[in-house]
């Protein structure tokens, strides 16, 4: 591979993923590519002491760390190396404990499934991932922790922060695995809010993952994230009944959903499906579409579900309803690369 990365045909390129063996180093003939690339992804290399060279990637803008073993400070002089960096993206990796963001130019972080090998399995033996500092980033507009288990993420200063996901609850022989999320004085362990001290007026957009379906628990995140505009849900129902009715009625006097767009996946229509849907339904004035992905387009199934979520009596009179086949929501494995960080939306597919 070095004698191919030598090329002259390669000068002055742009984009490189590379893939080394197990426990190389990141060899020289990459980076003689520094000064011009502007996307980079490493994978399966060993990056604990990196080349003993000073790193500079006057250039780059989307890096991506994939099934690579790198010790704190060598990650932390990596990052740094970047000086106008935008898109973080951290998966498979193992060999520090913390990463601490600081950088004016950082646009998306995502980190996903740090600590455990391709199959999801927990890599014994290695120093594994805990917390994830946004200690300094003024241009942060989004955060993604991607099938993540008991990390601690401290978003101390990112005043841009748009966009959020995946929340979910990780639970494992009665122990909580779940993301621990904090802002300030609230925090959020996997979809629970825990204390609400604080509102975050920032995020726009939310995807969660949530077993069973739970309006309560969807209510308590939008009072937290007050401005929340595009909900995205993965989830299926069983246990929930969703009543809210009664529950809720002093929330809807007061509370201004601000909600456009709701995306809910595997809808089949059961009675705890619709009387979540019919919540935003019936009170979400600024909805302008809801997206219900199902199973089947068949238009007698699809009539009795508009009528069961009594679409007439509809809170938005310019709302629109899709009933579809496609499936529109990216999943937390679907977001495998730094590209995907540079979407405009990072959780919808073109349907």
């Amino acid at each position: 591979m070095d004698a191919w990365l030598r090329s002259a045909a390669l000068d002055n390129l742009q984009e490189l993923d590379v893939w080394y063996g197990p426990h190389r180093p990141l060899s020289a003939s990459t980076l003689r590519f520094s000064n011009t690339l502007r996307v980079f992804t490493i994978g399966g290399c060993d990056l604990s002491n990196s080349t003993g060279q000073p790193l500079h990637f006057p250039l780059l803008k989307q890096l991506g760390i994939e099934h690579v073993s790198v010790s704190e400070h060598s990650l932390h002089s990596l990052i740094a190396s970047c000086p106008i960096l935008e898109c973080l993206f951290i998966k498979y990796s193992v060999g520090f404990s913390s990463i601490r963001i600081n950088s004016p130019s950082i646009k998306s972080v995502a980190i996903s499934r740090c600590g455990t090998d391709g199959s999801g399995f927990h890599l014994v033996g290695q120093i594994h991932l805990h917390e994830l500092i946004i200690e300094n980033a003024p241009c942060l507009e989004t955060l993604l922790d991607l099938c993540n288990k008991c990390l601690h993420v401290w978003v101390v200063s990112a005043p841009k922060l748009e966009t959020l996901g995946f929340l979910s609850e990780q639970l494992s022989d009665g122990m909580d695995l779940s993301t621990r999320l904090v802002f300030g004085s609230t925090a959020i362990q996997g979809l629970r809010v825990d204390g609400l001290a604080m509102v975050v007026r920032t995020v726009k957009v939310l995807a969660i993952c949530v077993e069973p379906l739970n309006l309560d628990v969807v209510i308590e995140l939008m009072r937290c994230f007050p401005c929340l505009e595009k909900l995205y849900i993965q989830g299926w129902s069983t246990r929930e009944k969703n009543f809210w009715r009664r529950k809720h009625r002093e929330l809807i006097k007061y509370f201004d959903i601000r909600l456009k767009t709701i995306v809910i996946s595997t809808y089949i229509g059961l009675w705890s499906e619709v009387n979540f849907a019919t919540f935003f339904v019936l009170n979400a004035k600024s909805l302008e579409l809801m997206i219900f992905e199902v199973n089947s387009s068949n238009e007698e199934f699809i009539s009795k579900e508009q009528k069961k979520l009594q679409l007439d009596n509809r809170a938005s009179r310019g709302a629109r309803f899709r009933f579809t086949t496609d499936r529109c929501l990216r999943g937390r494995l679907d977001i495998d690369h730094v590209r995907d960080l540079d979407l405009a939306d990072p959780f919808i597919r073109r349907c």
